[in-house]
């Protein structure tokens, strides 16, 4: 039976009598109103398209099963009818109340003195999943306009959950969270953030902001050596722009006012100074004047920092051709960017530790590069100091043997596994380099216009060489930046890099897993998944488009997601939007923003940072001026985002949940059954099968972890049609299944409000290596009879709290 089959709206019989005398008296007095309408504004003189409001409930979410709705509507053409529909089952509201404050700002239309509708409706039974409920004026031609966009949570979403999460006290030790990217705090840039979802929090589900610090350019200026100003003043221009947006202190104020969990984004990488030049108060713009702080091109050439305009991004950004050289070498570089991230970092970790409840974390300098923006076969990073410190990581030298020169530092932690010798790399080379100093990395790429040559340049081994310490410088400084940002005061958990992965072009090779080892067949830029990975943190992912949806495979066959969660299961998203910015102006739909918020929670990433909050407006989708990439709210996944907070309410972080869609949108996760079939409807799945049994197999590639997962959950319609289950899992698709529980009998398991708990007993191997199963099959044996049935959702539970290390 379809859900809204089920749906009962009572629109208030009990009042009908004293409604219609009530509509009786009203039409007299309504019929002598219009006689003294003006007569200058004739219907064809209005302006077209239907007009009205909402007046109550004001909120978007209306929690209960219970639904009143008031408010009024006009049209030149006259208004036929105005519609509640809940999931699109229309629900007929009565139109035709008294609205004399209508009539007076609006005269002229028909019947404007009788514009109000009024809806009274119970809808019980309906699943504990969010509803939408759209109010739908209908024109006296037809024309449908909505007037209102709400939720309907019934009674009891909130807390399904709630019970299996009270019985295991302490299981969810942190939260996951959406933070709303904003800027211009101070301005109003995060208005409405803390009262847009309150009906949606839950003890495991937050909703905050991320706002961008750039601890680089928020300074004292020239004058004061550029040292960090936490109270720097937003008045300042940089041509016609700000110079900065936020202040750190003026972000705390708010977050402490509003009682707002925020992620501080310490920026002071490329798109730090990226908006405009301002050497000024910005010290990255003063340290790129001297070409000996840049990257430089294989040709030694230092491109001037505007020679890139309008790349997508948050805002027009057209200084990114410039970026400083990561090399340890760069000693003012570095002074000034530590002296200034730990300025900054301090002051966070004073906040955290007066406010943990709502400090979310740090991730640092978005998008560390060998710089990629300027193309045209322009590599980096050529700067006479990276050159230095790669003889030294080939050779295991200076630095990397613990003899650093004065202001570079001990990199011996550093230190490759196998250095070279100067014939090593000579043969590596094919050169016949006398010294050291002599050494010098490929400057030439063949194949780099993909013509059949004899060996491409992602197979020579000297580039692979090149690229591997490209890789490690990035994987260094995003260690370092993490490094100072923990002296400053700030656990190690709450820690993030910022690295963007965007998926490759049809033919290319996927991003590099690790550091060493091979490339893809393109420029890598230094990027790599392990170098993602600070020691002193964990990896921040930049995702867009198919990267964020988790259509990207990696080299190993698994998915992006797959893979991350593997190297690091505290990874967290930092930024994302679901438009793909290869397409930057088309707009994503939801299903991408369903499927992505759901593995993303699925594969343990700790938050979701959208873009933005600030940015544009789903109500002006088409119109000039709109841009699908910083686009949030009223768009398909704000509504995939409350689905999930509602979906999701009280489920702890380390669990996995599969709810089969949602009322407006079908989906069966993945799931299928191994002989029968299956019907995904809105939120739940159909089971046929033959002979009484059915087999239920989970998507492939997951990342299930024996140690951390102790119940399954399965939320049947009828649990009591169940006579015996058992449940399976297998490393991968080439191992045997293992047995992980098997009851003959169903009757001493705990039905509780999610489903039937199911305790899983892994193998004593599995568990005491912490082994991760990729794959679920889960057995049923239903009673005689059986061929047929619903299950609203499938679980899996963490074993205990995942309590943060403080180090």
């Amino acid at each position: 039976m379809q859900p809204q089959s089920r749906l009962r709206a009572k629109t208030g019989s009990r009042h009908f009598l004293a409604w219609a005398a009530l509509l009786a008296a009203a039409s007299i007095a309504i019929a002598a109103y219009v006689d003294r309408l003006p007569r200058d504004r004739e219907p064809s003189a209005l302006p077209p398209g239907t007009i009205g409001a909402v007046d109550a409930p004001a909120a978007e979410a209306i929690v209960g099963n219970r639904v009143r709705i008031s408010g009024w509507a006009l049209d030149p053409a006259g208004i036929r009818a105005v519609e509640i529909r809940l999931d699109d089952h229309p629900n007929l509201a009565r139109y035709g109340a008294a609205r004399g404050d209508v009539a007076k700002l609006k005269p002229g239309y028909p019947n404007s003195a009788a514009a109000g509708f009024d809806f009274e409706g119970d809808f019980g039974g309906i699943a504990p999943l969010r509803h939408t409920l759209d109010v739908i004026a209908i024109n006296g031609v037809g024309r449908q306009t909505v007037l209102a966009h709400k939720s309907l949570i019934p009674a009891g979403a909130m807390s399904l959950w709630r019970g299996l999460l009270d019985a295991r006290s302490g299981v969810a030790a942190r939260s996951f969270g959406f933070l709303m990217m904003t800027s211009g705090v101070s301005s109003g840039g995060a208005n409405e953030v803390d009262t847009a979802y309150q009906s949606y929090l839950s003890r495991t589900q937050q909703v905050g902001i991320a706002v961008p610090i750039l601890y680089l350019r928020t300074t004292r200026g020239a004058a004061g050596d550029w040292v960090f100003d936490p109270d720097f003043d937003l008045s300042r221009k940089c041509g016609n722009r700000l110079v900065a947006e936020d202040s750190l202190n003026a972000v705390i104020r708010y977050a402490i006012a509003k009682k707002l969990p925020v992620q501080f984004i310490l920026n002071g990488g490329v798109w730090a100074d990226a908006s405009c030049d301002t050497p000024e108060w910005d010290v990255n713009d003063h340290l790129e004047q001297d070409i000996y702080n840049c990257q430089w091109t294989q040709d030694n050439v230092i491109f001037p920092d505007d020679y890139l305009k309008n790349l997508p991004g948050s805002t027009d950004s057209p200084q990114l051709a410039r970026s400083l050289t990561y090399n340890v070498y760069a000693t003012s570089v570095r002074s000034y960017k530590r002296r200034n991230l730990q300025a900054a970092a301090r002051i966070v970790a004073e906040f955290a530790r007066e406010h943990p409840d709502l400090f979310v974390g740090v991730n640092v300098d978005a998008d560390t590069y060998m710089n990629p923006f300027v193309r045209n076969d322009n590599w980096y990073d050529y700067n006479p100091g990276m050159l230095k410190q790669f003889r030294h990581w080939l050779a295991g030298t200076g630095p990397y043997a613990g003899k650093p020169e004065p202001g570079a530092p001990n990199l011996l932690a550093y230190r490759r596994r196998d250095p070279l010798t100067l014939a090593e790399v000579n043969r590596l080379a094919g050169k016949n380099w006398q010294w050291w100093d002599s050494v010098d990395p490929p400057r030439r790429f063949a194949g780099e216009d993909r013509k059949p040559v004899p060996v491409p340049f992602w197979t020579d081994p000297w580039f692979l060489e090149w690229d591997a310490f490209r890789k490690h410088v990035v994987a260094l400084h995003y260690s370092e930046l993490a490094q100072w940002v923990h002296e400053s005061g700030i656990p190690k958990d709450r820690i993030f890099s910022a690295q963007g992965f965007m998926p490759p072009d049809p033919g290319q090779s996927p991003v590099s897993l690790h550091i060493q080892g091979s490339s893809p067949n393109y420029d890598s830029a230094g990027v790599s998944i392990e170098g993602s990975i600070p020691r002193y943190g964990h990896l921040g992912a930049i995702l867009y488009g198919p990267a964020a949806a988790n259509h990207q495979t990696m080299e190993t066959g698994r998915s992006l997601f797959s893979t991350i969660a593997r190297m690091d299961p505290h990874w967290a998203i930092v930024e994302t939007n679901m438009t793909d910015l290869k397409a930057p102006t088309l707009r994503p739909d939801y299903q991408q923003s369903y499927r992505a918020f759901r593995d993303m929670f699925n594969f343990d990433a700790q938050q979701v940072s959208v873009m933005a909050w600030n940015g544009s407006n789903g109500l002006f989708v088409g119109q000039p001026g709109y841009v699908p990439y910083t686009a949030w709210r009223n768009t398909p996944a704000e509504d995939a985002m409350r689905d999930f907070l509602v979906s999701h309410a009280d489920v702890p972080p380390g669990a996995r949940l599969w709810t089969f869609g949602v009322p407006l949108h079908v989906d069966d996760d993945g799931w299928r059954l191994e002989r029968g079939s299956i019907r995904a409807g809105g939120g739940f799945l159909d089971l046929e099968f033959d002979g009484g049994e059915a087999a239920l197999l989970s998507p492939p590639d997951q990342v299930i972890r024996s140690a951390q997962t102790s119940v399954l959950v399965l939320g049947l319609h009828d649990v009591h049609a169940v006579a015996a289950l058992e449940v399976l899992a297998r490393i991968d698709e080439r191992s045997p299944w293992r047995t992980l529980s098997a009851y003959a009998s169903t009757v001493s398991l705990v039905k509780s409000a999610p489903g039937l708990q199911v305790p899983l007993s892994w193998p004593a191997a599995w568990a005491s290596q912490a082994a991760i199963a990729e794959q679920l099959k889960i057995k049923l044996k239903f009673r005689p009879g059986t061929h047929t049935a619903r299950l609203d959702r499938i679980a899996l539970y963490p074993a205990e709290a995942r309590k943060a290390k403080q180090h």
